[in-house]
Protein backbone atom coordinates (compact mmCIF):
# COMPACT_ATOMS: atom_id res chain seq x y z
CA UNK A 1 0.00 0.00 0.00
CA UNK A 2 1.31 3.31 -0.96
CA UNK A 3 1.64 6.04 2.07
CA UNK A 4 2.24 9.49 1.67
CA UNK A 5 5.25 11.90 0.15
CA UNK A 6 8.19 10.73 2.16
CA UNK A 7 11.93 12.21 1.01
CA UNK A 8 14.78 9.69 0.51
CA UNK A 9 16.57 11.29 3.87
CA UNK A 10 13.29 10.63 5.58
CA UNK A 11 13.54 7.00 5.30
CA UNK A 12 16.78 6.59 5.56
CA UNK A 13 16.86 8.22 8.99
CA UNK A 14 14.13 5.24 9.89
CA UNK A 15 15.88 2.39 8.58
CA UNK A 16 19.18 4.29 10.11
CA UNK A 17 17.78 4.11 13.58
CA UNK A 18 16.29 0.64 13.39
CA UNK A 19 17.06 -2.05 10.89
CA UNK A 20 20.62 -0.86 10.76
CA UNK A 21 21.03 -0.71 14.20
CA UNK A 22 22.57 -4.32 14.72
CA UNK A 23 25.85 -3.55 12.85
CA UNK A 24 26.83 -1.70 15.49
CA UNK A 25 26.92 -4.27 17.44
CA UNK A 26 28.76 -6.32 14.71
CA UNK A 27 25.90 -8.32 13.35
CA UNK A 28 23.99 -8.22 10.03
CA UNK A 29 20.57 -7.22 9.85
CA UNK A 30 17.87 -10.07 8.28
CA UNK A 31 17.68 -7.16 5.33
CA UNK A 32 18.16 -3.08 5.22
CA UNK A 33 17.99 -0.84 2.24
CA UNK A 34 21.09 1.30 2.45
CA UNK A 35 20.91 3.37 -1.37
CA UNK A 36 18.38 3.52 -3.88
CA UNK A 37 18.84 6.08 -7.35
CA UNK A 38 18.13 6.72 -10.71
CA UNK A 39 20.74 6.30 -13.24
CA UNK A 40 20.95 6.11 -16.67
CA UNK A 41 23.51 3.28 -16.74
CA UNK A 42 25.54 0.48 -14.39
CA UNK A 43 28.91 -1.30 -15.27
CA UNK A 44 31.56 -2.58 -13.84
CA UNK A 45 35.02 -1.42 -13.82
CA UNK A 46 38.46 -3.36 -14.15
CA UNK A 47 38.98 -4.49 -10.61
CA UNK A 48 35.24 -5.99 -10.64
CA UNK A 49 33.95 -2.93 -8.28
CA UNK A 50 30.30 -1.18 -9.22
CA UNK A 51 30.23 1.68 -11.85
CA UNK A 52 27.08 4.18 -12.04
CA UNK A 53 26.64 6.80 -14.23
CA UNK A 54 24.34 9.64 -14.98
CA UNK A 55 22.82 9.53 -11.00
CA UNK A 56 19.87 12.19 -11.26
CA UNK A 57 16.45 13.47 -9.82
CA UNK A 58 15.73 15.21 -12.84
CA UNK A 59 14.00 14.69 -16.22
CA UNK A 60 13.45 17.25 -18.29
CA UNK A 61 12.05 17.05 -21.84
CA UNK A 62 10.13 18.95 -24.82
CA UNK A 63 6.87 17.23 -25.33
CA UNK A 64 4.53 15.11 -23.83
CA UNK A 65 3.95 11.69 -23.15
CA UNK A 66 7.35 11.15 -22.97
CA UNK A 67 9.06 8.16 -22.84
CA UNK A 68 13.02 6.59 -21.71
CA UNK A 69 14.37 3.60 -20.56
CA UNK A 70 14.86 4.16 -16.74
CA UNK A 71 16.95 2.73 -14.80
CA UNK A 72 16.50 2.03 -10.69
CA UNK A 73 19.53 1.19 -8.61
CA UNK A 74 19.33 -0.46 -5.67
CA UNK A 75 21.63 -1.23 -2.73
CA UNK A 76 20.97 -3.53 0.42
CA UNK A 77 22.31 -5.11 3.23
CA UNK A 78 21.84 -8.40 5.08
CA UNK A 79 21.22 -11.92 3.79
CA UNK A 80 18.75 -14.46 3.12
CA UNK A 81 16.39 -14.83 0.07
CA UNK A 82 13.28 -11.81 -0.20
CA UNK A 83 11.12 -10.11 -2.56
CA UNK A 84 12.24 -6.80 -4.44
CA UNK A 85 9.37 -4.54 -5.74
CA UNK A 86 10.21 -1.14 -7.71
CA UNK A 87 7.46 1.11 -8.84
CA UNK A 88 7.16 4.65 -10.09
CA UNK A 89 3.87 6.36 -10.01
CA UNK A 90 2.72 10.48 -10.64
CA UNK A 91 2.31 11.95 -6.88
CA UNK A 92 -0.65 14.11 -8.22
CA UNK A 93 -2.58 12.13 -10.16
CA UNK A 94 -1.49 8.45 -8.69
CA UNK A 95 -1.25 7.33 -12.33
CA UNK A 96 1.14 4.13 -12.65
CA UNK A 97 4.19 4.71 -15.18
CA UNK A 98 6.14 1.06 -14.45
CA UNK A 99 6.05 -1.44 -11.56
CA UNK A 100 8.33 -4.74 -10.94
CA UNK A 101 8.84 -7.40 -8.11
CA UNK A 102 11.87 -9.98 -8.32
CA UNK A 103 13.04 -12.33 -5.69
CA UNK A 104 16.44 -11.90 -5.05
CA UNK A 105 19.24 -13.84 -3.30
CA UNK A 106 21.25 -11.32 -0.97
CA UNK A 107 24.99 -11.75 -0.59
CA UNK A 108 25.20 -13.05 3.00
CA UNK A 109 27.06 -11.31 5.33
CA UNK A 110 27.97 -8.61 2.42
CA UNK A 111 26.35 -6.30 0.44
CA UNK A 112 24.05 -7.06 -2.46
CA UNK A 113 23.86 -4.53 -5.32
CA UNK A 114 19.96 -4.84 -7.54
CA UNK A 115 18.74 -2.86 -10.45
CA UNK A 116 16.05 -3.07 -12.82
CA UNK A 117 15.74 -1.17 -16.16
CA UNK A 118 11.90 -0.06 -17.33
CA UNK A 119 12.45 -0.11 -21.13
CA UNK A 120 10.06 2.86 -22.64
CA UNK A 121 8.91 4.51 -19.46
CA UNK A 122 6.35 7.09 -20.24
CA UNK A 123 5.48 9.90 -18.15
CA UNK A 124 2.18 11.05 -19.48
CA UNK A 125 2.85 14.65 -17.73
CA UNK A 126 4.82 16.77 -15.95
CA UNK A 127 5.21 16.59 -12.26
CA UNK A 128 6.96 14.54 -9.44
CA UNK A 129 6.95 10.62 -9.94
CA UNK A 130 7.87 8.79 -6.81
CA UNK A 131 9.94 6.08 -7.44
CA UNK A 132 9.14 3.53 -4.33
CA UNK A 133 11.13 0.51 -3.34
CA UNK A 134 9.55 -2.30 -1.28
CA UNK A 135 10.96 -5.19 1.04
CA UNK A 136 9.06 -8.32 1.02
CA UNK A 137 5.63 -5.94 0.62
CA UNK A 138 6.78 -3.30 2.94
CA UNK A 139 8.21 0.56 1.75
CA UNK A 140 11.32 0.14 2.07
CA UNK A 141 12.11 3.82 0.61
CA UNK A 142 10.65 6.51 -1.82
CA UNK A 143 12.58 8.76 -4.62
CA UNK A 144 11.16 11.27 -6.14
CA UNK A 145 11.80 12.32 -9.71
CA UNK A 146 11.14 15.68 -11.07
CA UNK A 147 9.73 15.70 -14.80
CA UNK A 148 10.01 18.84 -15.96
CA UNK A 149 8.79 20.14 -12.53
CA UNK A 150 11.45 22.57 -11.13
CA UNK A 151 9.35 24.42 -9.20
CA UNK A 152 9.52 21.59 -6.98
CA UNK A 153 12.73 21.36 -5.58
CA UNK A 154 13.81 21.15 -2.29
CA UNK A 155 15.34 24.09 -0.27
CA UNK A 156 17.29 21.72 2.37
CA UNK A 157 19.58 19.24 0.92
CA UNK A 158 18.37 15.89 0.41
CA UNK A 159 20.50 12.64 0.13
CA UNK A 160 20.79 10.79 -2.59
CA UNK A 161 23.37 7.95 -1.80
CA UNK A 162 26.46 7.20 0.10
CA UNK A 163 29.16 4.68 -0.66
CA UNK A 164 32.85 3.50 -0.30
CA UNK A 165 34.38 4.48 -3.65
CA UNK A 166 37.30 5.44 -5.62
CA UNK A 167 35.65 8.59 -6.95
CA UNK A 168 32.70 10.83 -7.45
CA UNK A 169 32.54 13.57 -10.24
CA UNK A 170 30.21 15.71 -12.09
CA UNK A 171 30.84 16.57 -15.72
CA UNK A 172 30.14 19.40 -17.71
CA UNK A 173 26.48 18.58 -18.71
CA UNK A 174 25.94 17.86 -14.85
CA UNK A 175 25.73 14.11 -15.11
CA UNK A 176 27.03 12.30 -11.71
CA UNK A 177 28.88 9.31 -11.88
CA UNK A 178 30.76 6.83 -9.17
CA UNK A 179 33.17 4.62 -9.65
CA UNK A 180 34.64 1.82 -7.99
CA UNK A 181 31.92 1.02 -5.37
CA UNK A 182 33.33 -2.33 -3.98
CA UNK A 183 30.68 -4.64 -1.73
CA UNK A 184 33.21 -5.31 0.94
CA UNK A 185 36.47 -4.68 2.19
CA UNK A 186 38.90 -7.88 2.02
CA UNK A 187 42.39 -8.09 4.08
CA UNK A 188 44.94 -11.30 4.63
CA UNK A 189 45.44 -10.81 8.52
CA UNK A 190 44.74 -7.98 11.12
CA UNK A 191 45.25 -5.55 12.17
CA UNK A 192 45.00 -4.03 9.08
CA UNK A 193 46.38 -0.84 7.61
CA UNK A 194 43.96 0.64 4.52
CA UNK A 195 43.09 4.30 2.75
CA UNK A 196 39.86 4.64 1.71
CA UNK A 197 37.28 7.54 0.57
CA UNK A 198 33.17 7.91 0.82
CA UNK A 199 31.24 9.54 -1.78
CA UNK A 200 27.90 11.24 -0.88
CA UNK A 201 25.34 12.63 -2.96
CA UNK A 202 23.19 15.77 -1.96
CA UNK A 203 20.23 16.91 -3.96
CA UNK A 204 19.41 20.64 -4.46
CA UNK A 205 19.68 22.62 -1.44
CA UNK A 206 20.47 26.28 -0.28
CA UNK A 207 24.33 27.40 0.95
CA UNK A 208 25.21 26.73 4.41
CA UNK A 209 24.94 23.50 4.94
CA UNK A 210 27.93 21.17 5.71
CA UNK A 211 28.07 17.66 6.10
CA UNK A 212 30.94 15.17 8.14
CA UNK A 213 31.49 11.37 8.31
CA UNK A 214 32.59 8.84 11.30
CA UNK A 215 34.00 5.28 11.00
CA UNK A 216 33.05 3.00 13.90
CA UNK A 217 34.98 -0.63 14.61
CA UNK A 218 32.40 -3.54 15.59
CA UNK A 219 31.90 -2.95 18.96
CA UNK A 220 30.86 0.43 17.67
CA UNK A 221 34.11 2.78 18.63
CA UNK A 222 35.24 5.79 16.42
CA UNK A 223 38.04 4.68 15.26
CA UNK A 224 38.23 7.85 12.25
CA UNK A 225 36.36 10.99 11.85
CA UNK A 226 36.50 13.94 8.98
CA UNK A 227 36.31 17.51 9.40
CA UNK A 228 32.88 19.30 8.65
CA UNK A 229 32.93 20.16 4.88
CA UNK A 230 30.31 23.01 3.25
CA UNK A 231 28.20 21.09 0.84
CA UNK A 232 28.08 22.89 -2.71
CA UNK A 233 24.67 24.88 -3.11
CA UNK A 234 22.88 24.09 -6.72
CA UNK A 235 19.46 24.24 -6.68
CA UNK A 236 17.97 21.47 -8.90
CA UNK A 237 21.39 19.54 -8.90
CA UNK A 238 22.97 16.49 -7.58
CA UNK A 239 26.49 17.34 -6.39
CA UNK A 240 29.40 14.85 -5.02
CA UNK A 241 31.26 15.22 -1.86
CA UNK A 242 34.10 12.75 -1.10
CA UNK A 243 35.50 12.70 2.00
CA UNK A 244 39.30 10.99 2.53
CA UNK A 245 40.37 8.33 5.18
CA UNK A 246 43.92 7.72 4.69
CA UNK A 247 45.68 5.53 6.65
CA UNK A 248 43.26 3.46 8.89
CA UNK A 249 43.70 1.09 11.39
CA UNK A 250 41.47 -1.80 11.39
CA UNK A 251 42.20 -4.10 14.29
CA UNK A 252 39.65 -6.68 13.34
CA UNK A 253 37.32 -8.12 11.08
CA UNK A 254 33.60 -7.90 11.43
CA UNK A 255 30.91 -5.16 10.03
CA UNK A 256 32.18 -1.68 10.18
CA UNK A 257 29.74 1.27 10.34
CA UNK A 258 29.78 4.71 8.27
CA UNK A 259 28.07 7.12 10.29
CA UNK A 260 26.82 11.14 8.00
CA UNK A 261 26.24 14.01 9.80
CA UNK A 262 24.61 16.74 8.01
CA UNK A 263 24.85 19.85 9.72
CA UNK A 264 25.98 17.78 13.26
CA UNK A 265 22.81 15.33 13.01
CA UNK A 266 22.83 11.93 12.66
CA UNK A 267 21.56 11.38 9.22
CA UNK A 268 22.47 8.01 7.58
CA UNK A 269 24.36 4.97 9.22
CA UNK A 270 25.58 2.12 6.54
CA UNK A 271 27.42 -0.82 7.36
CA UNK A 272 31.11 -1.33 6.06
CA UNK A 273 31.75 -5.34 5.83
CA UNK A 274 35.34 -6.35 6.61
CA UNK A 275 36.47 -9.79 5.94
CA UNK A 276 39.99 -11.84 5.87
CA UNK A 277 40.96 -13.67 2.52
CA UNK A 278 39.89 -17.14 2.13
CA UNK A 279 43.73 -18.99 2.12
Amino acid sequence: MRRGPLSLAGMIMVIAAGALAPALAGAQPDAALLGLAVVDSIGRDAHGDLVLNGIRHVSRTAAFPYTENLSVYTRWGGSGEHDIGISVWNMDTDETVCEEEETVRFSDGGITSYAHTFINAKFPRRGTYDVETTLDGDLAAEYSLFVDADDSFPDTPELVLSVPARSGALDLADAVSVSGIPEGFTFNGFPALTSFALVTLWFSGAAGHVQSMEILDPSGVPIATSRPRPIPADTGKIVPVTESFPHVALPVRGTYTAVLYLDGEDVFEYPLPVRRAAR
